[in-house]
């Protein structure tokens, strides 16, 4: 299942992001390391592709050499997630330092060269919003939808419609439809489970004897 994470600066607003995409109250202080473990939801995008979002940890430049390494440690995520969100706060004026310093952190850790693109949040807080990346506002819902669209766009490769007939004996596979896509209906019949799903392209060779 693709991964999708957040990463960028404390006080940004990721947490809030992601409680709005995903309807799941995550808790968010207003304080350094509010978010001190990864926090995951799984959720279905407009094209009912299954897809997981992770909250990293919020950072801030000159972080204390003490933390440095445990710091690091805690955006494993990013390093292997499909897409990186880098969450600026757009009403900040240092957003475009911030950003420069997201970008070395996750050069650092070797995540520099995933998909990734800049969410600007608090968007409603400006009259004009920045030019580059996708603006959106957690607190008003604005741009979720056309970031929504964006991310289905960028993962519509990987995922290829289906219609299957899987026998009894052959169940199994549904798990793996549901780990790599989603499943949009499901009949079982006489001969077989009939399955209309989207299934992961690298998973597709599974499905081949059972398309209809």
């Amino acid at each position: 299942m693709p991964v999708i994470a957040l990463v960028g600066y404390t006080n940004v607003g990721k947490s809030s992001l992601l409680n709005r995409i995903c309807g799941a109250e995550v808790e968010s202080k207003d304080m350094l390391f509010a978010t001190l473990d990864p926090t995951a939801r799984k959720m279905t995008l407009p094209s009912g592709q299954n897809v997981v979002f992770v909250d990293t940890v919020g950072f801030v430049s000159r972080l204390p050499h003490s933390l440095v390494e445990a710091f690091k440690s805690t955006l494993e995520e990013a390093k292997y997630a499909d897409i990186i969100l880098k969450v600026a706060d757009a009403s900040d004026p240092l957003r475009e330092e911030q950003l420069r310093v997201t970008d070395e952190v996750l050069h650092e850790i070797g995540a520099d060269e995933n998909d990734a693109m800049v969410v600007y949040n608090k968007c409603d807080k400006l009259h004009l919003a920045p030019a580059d990346g996708l603006s959106v506002s957690a607190e008003t819902g604005d741009g979720i939808a056309e970031l929504l669209e964006f991310l289905d766009h960028k993962l519509a490769d990987r995922v290829r419609p289906v219609e299957l007939l899987l026998p009894y004996d052959k169940l199994s596979l549904l798990s793996e439809l549901r780990s790599g896509g989603s499943i949009s209906a499901e009949e079982y019949r006489e001969d077989g489970v009939y399955v209309k799903a989207l299934a992961d392209r690298r998973s597709l060779h599974l499905f081949l004897p059972y398309l209809i």
